[in-house]
């Protein structure tokens, strides 16, 4: 019985596979141990599956992409290993393309070879992972190719005791995505589609709230203009508008399937301009007033595409592309009930401003099969509606312990940075911001596997778990450097540049 239950899988693999049945034909056996989803893939490296007739171009496989993905990467050579046992999560090229998209990359080619190598060296582990390998109920942390985590995780429904998530963590702020179709054996390993892009977010605690009798500063508040919140699922829902409710709401926000009918996401949208005290921005809070809290969920918020939208008519077609990142988190709690609670956006906002923005967009969701609303500006004549907080910075109580050069290998070209590269002291690692003021000139700085640019911050806490890294885009020995500001989470501002030396040799 166990067998032909895990035979099952496979089956199901091909109902919902992502191609035709010459492709992933299946055997007639129901030996789970010697079924794969198509007998003709073991005669195939995941190299040549998905480089064949030229990236699936013309066939409804929908992961060519991923192919020219791999080889603008220079990674060819590793999944074309012969005798190599590799796990590979691969994204549709729908997936794959909106992932770029909202970093700013019109194509695949447009992405720098060594940043495209680093994101996708984390979607590969050197084992090979099927979902009947994995304990049921267990999430279980792997070390991708990248040296960050992936997480595999299987569970059981009343229906299908093989249920397959990627990164699923509350370890890691990842988004975590579904395996559409899993199990697909070739050669040198396995691969597991993805209709959501997916990739290592550290987790970081958040900063100490700040106590406002004890820090002198000056303030100002920017008023929200437009919120509203979209609806995924069907046709009607995703051509439906929201926005002239009392209360913009999210829940569901990455489901698929039939729970998609049930996804909603938020969207708002500040004006951006100079602090009326004409100083020097210390801190930018985001404020919200919470009214429907249905239970516990992590909301997430981030920056979406800076396009203009109509709060009347914007829907889930035609709003504006949504943020690959979090920018800031909250927990929330029915607690927080009729209060106003607040995030830290500093860095984005600074960013904003520096770059001539005028207005920002701003989308928050939640994953969970909650519901997390917050009042709108039409409620109560706008009472209640959201805000932005600018504060001038307070004398700075933090100062520098460490800056030495950072040394990278050439034949590696990827070093994470560390305190002894960078660091400092007077508070909690979780209250100590850097923000990039100049960019490296051989290579580029990740955050998360994003590339950073001018205005672009990390903390020191995110130091410490290995996920702000350097990597070098030359070819021969050479020395780089770039420059950051150090900030506490008061708001309080280092006067001097800190410069980092990197030597690659």
């Amino acid at each position: 019985m166990k067998a032909l239950t895990k035979s099952m899988v496979c089956l199901l693999i091909v109902a919902i596979g992502l191609t035709s049945c010459e492709k992933f034909s299946v055997l007639k056996s129901v030996d789970i141990d010697h079924q794969p989803a198509g007998q003709n893939l073991l005669n195939k490296t995941i190299w040549e599956f998905l480089s064949e007739n030229n990236f699936h171009a013309n066939d409804s496989t929908n992961v060519g992409l991923f192919g020219r993905a791999i080889e603008h990467a220079g990674l060819k050579d590793l999944l074309n290993q012969q005798d190599a046992s590799l796990t590979v999560i691969i994204p549709t090229n729908t997936t794959l393309r909106a992932f770029l998209a909202g970093l700013g990359y019109a194509s695949v080619t447009d992405v720098p070879p060594v940043v495209l190598k680093n994101l996708l060296l984390n979607l590969v582990i050197d084992t090979k992972v099927r979902s009947f390998d994995l304990e049921a109920g267990k999430n279980t942390a792997f070390v991708s190719l990248s040296n960050d985590s992936l997480y595999l995780t299987r569970t059981v429904t009343v229906s299908n005791e093989y249920v397959l998530t990627v990164n699923s963590s509350t370890t890691s702020n990842s988004s975590s995505t579904s395996v559409r179709t899993q199990n697909l054996e070739f050669k040198n390993g396995v691969g597991h589609v993805v209709n959501n892009f997916t990739h290592y977010i550290g987790k970081v605690n958040f900063p100490d709230e700040v106590d406002n009798n004890l820090v002198d500063f000056l303030s100002d508040t920017i008023y929200i203009t437009k919120d509203t919140y979209n609806q995924n699922g069907s046709t009607a829902n995703k051509n439906r508008n929201h926005g002239n409710l009392l209360e913009t709401i999210t829940k569901l926000a990455d489901a698929t399937g039939n729970n998609a009918n049930f996804a909603r996401r938020i969207l708002t949208q500040f004006p951006v301009r100079q602090p009326s005290f004409n100083d020097r921005i210390g801190t930018v809070k985001l404020e919200m007033y919470f009214h429907n809290i249905t239970g516990p969920a992590n909301l997430n918020f981030y920056e979406d595409q800076n396009v203009d939208f109509n709060e009347l008519t914007v829907n889930w077609n035609n709003a504006p592309v949504y943020g690959p990142v979090p920018i800031a988190s909250i927990n929330i709690t029915t607690a927080l009930r009729n209060t106003w609670q607040n995030v830290d956006i500093s860095p984005v906002y600074i960013s904003a401003l520096a770059n001539g923005k005028t207005f920002m967009n701003i989308g928050s969701s939640i994953s969970a099969d909650q519901t997390i609303g917050f009042r709108t500006k039409e409620f109560e004549g706008g009472r209640f509606r959201a805000r932005i907080i600018l504060n001038s910075p307070p004398v700075t109580i933090i100062s520098p312990v460490n800056n030495n050069p950072l040394q990278v290998e050439l034949a590696q070209k990827v070093k994470a940075i560390t305190l002894n590269e960078l660091e400092f002291s007077g508070t909690a690692n979780k209250n100590i911001t850097y923000t990039i003021t100049n960019s490296p000139q051989n290579g580029f700085i990740v955050i998360n596997g994003l590339p950073a640019s001018i205005n672009s911050s990390f903390t020191q806490e995110q130091i410490t778990k290995g996920v702000v890294k350097y990597l070098f885009a030359g070819t021969t020995a050479a020395t780089d450097s770039f420059t950051v500001e150090a900030k506490d989470f008061q708001g309080g501002i280092y006067d001097e540049a800190v410069n980092i030396a990197i030597n690659i040799r």
